[in-house]
């Protein structure tokens, strides 16, 4: 069965945006590398309207469990995730939202707009091989 590489490279940093000026607690950090990979069996894409104000599920499509969770979305979401560490675990997301979990997956999630807010979401699923 063919696999795909899940791939997140780059790096992140910070620095003063007083011009350089280095005040209590405006020094730079990084720039720190990220360089993680996961190989994956099975993936799913979805694009999500969400047009009413109740939780509406993540379908997983061909994944069975997702390691790797990306979720993007044009409005602050709330997030409930489900894995063997916990039930509908929340999380508040405002636009981007990246998480991976080698040895505990996730099994259900469910997204919740701002009341009377038209949302759209994207979402990325996983499966570890």
């Amino acid at each position: 069965m063919p696999t795909d590489l899940f791939k997140i490279q780059g790096q992140w940093s910070t620095s003063p945006q007083d011009g350089g000026l280095l005040m209590s607690g405006a020094a730079p950090i990084g720039p720190t590398p990220i360089n993680e990979s996961v190989t994956l069996d099975e993936k799913d894409l979805n694009s999500i309207k969400l047009s009413g104000d109740g939780a509406v599920a993540v379908p997983f499509g061909s994944v069975a469990n997702a390691h790797v969770v990306v979720i993007q979305s044009d409005r602050k979401v709330m997030v409930r995730l489900t894995s063997a560490d916990g039930a509908t675990q929340a999380i508040p997301v405002d636009g981007y939202l990246q998480l991976i979990s080698r040895s505990v997956p996730f099994t259900a999630i469910d997204l919740t707009r701002v009341p009377a807010t038209l949302t759209n979401v994207s979402v990325f699923l996983g499966e570890k091989a």
